[in-house]
């Protein structure tokens, strides 16, 4: 495995996913979205000149904009890339509706990507998966490895969530995928146990996290999963769609100055 250093390993499969849409540093959803906004907000704001006068042209100019760019945003990513984020999105909203079950508390965004809750975290039980999880982001392995030998194992479900720390410490660190040992556990899981579904979503993840540091392709394990999931994703997902509305519905504002400005040069 090409050598990472943590923080790079962690975002190594968005990177990779949105690479899979991108000339250099241009996305090309996020491109094409705004691109076709702005014509659109330029062709509302050329016929309403004589009917509506200043604000209320500009208000409908900006709502022309989010109106159009949002979906030309959403629509022309590739199917294989919007169902490996659809998975990915899934298993990060399980995984933090689980700790905050344990926790008790609202969590605003996934645990590994906020690594400072650790310092709050009680040892519990329950939450020692995600405390040897969060010990590896923060780079404090020995510990890691130590709590993860103490890991119960009575359960096909521990069985894969040891298997499964295993091989997030390592890929961590650099070392030697044990993916294979991921997918071993995955198959002992009862298919009539939720967590079946689960298992093979992480398992499916954590390909493509490797794939992501080894210049392979880290799309196809996630989206291959996503047929499976069927409906589940939607919960989750609509937190993605209004993010990228909230982000559209910002630029506007510059959208709208601009198509001001170029009114006034051209006419």
């Amino acid at each position: 495995m090409t050598t990472m250093s943590r923080a790079e390993c962690l975002q190594a499969l968005p990177r990779a996913l949105r690479s899979q849409q991108s000339f250099g540093p241009l996305s090309l959803p996020v491109t094409l979205g705004l691109l076709a906004g702005f014509v659109a907000s330029f062709l509302a704001d050329a016929f309403l000149f004589d009917q509506l006068r200043t604000p209320w042209r500009q208000a409908v100019d900006g709502v022309v904009f989010a109106v159009v760019a949002a979906p030309v945003w959403i629509g022309v990513q590739r199917r294989d890339v919007r169902s490996a984020i659809d998975a990915l999105t899934w298993l990060n909203g399980w995984e933090t509706e689980r700790w905050q079950r344990e926790l008790g508390r609202r969590l605003g965004a996934v645990p590994r990507a906020t690594p400072e809750i650790l310092d709050h975290l009680p040892d519990t039980m329950g939450l020692r998966p995600l405390r040897i999880e969060l010990l590896g982001v923060r780079g404090e392995l020995d510990e890691a490895w130590q709590r993860l030998d103490e890991l119960p194992t009575d359960t096909p479900w521990q069985r894969f969530e040891r298997a499964w720390l295993n091989e997030w410490l390592l890929w961590l660190s650099g070392g030697p995928s044990q993916v294979t040992e991921m997918e071993a556990a995955a198959g002992t899981i009862p298919t009539d146990d939720d967590r079946a579904l689960v298992a093979r979503t992480m398992l499916a993840a954590q390909q493509s996290r490797r794939a992501a540091v080894s210049g392979g392709d880290a799309v196809a394990p996630l989206a291959s999963v996503r047929p499976a999931l069927g409906n589940r994703p939607g919960r989750y997902t609509l937190g993605y769609r209004t993010g990228v509305i909230v982000s559209v519905l910002m630029v506007s504002v510059v959208a709208v100055a601009a198509v001001m400005v170029t009114s006034a040069i051209i006419r």
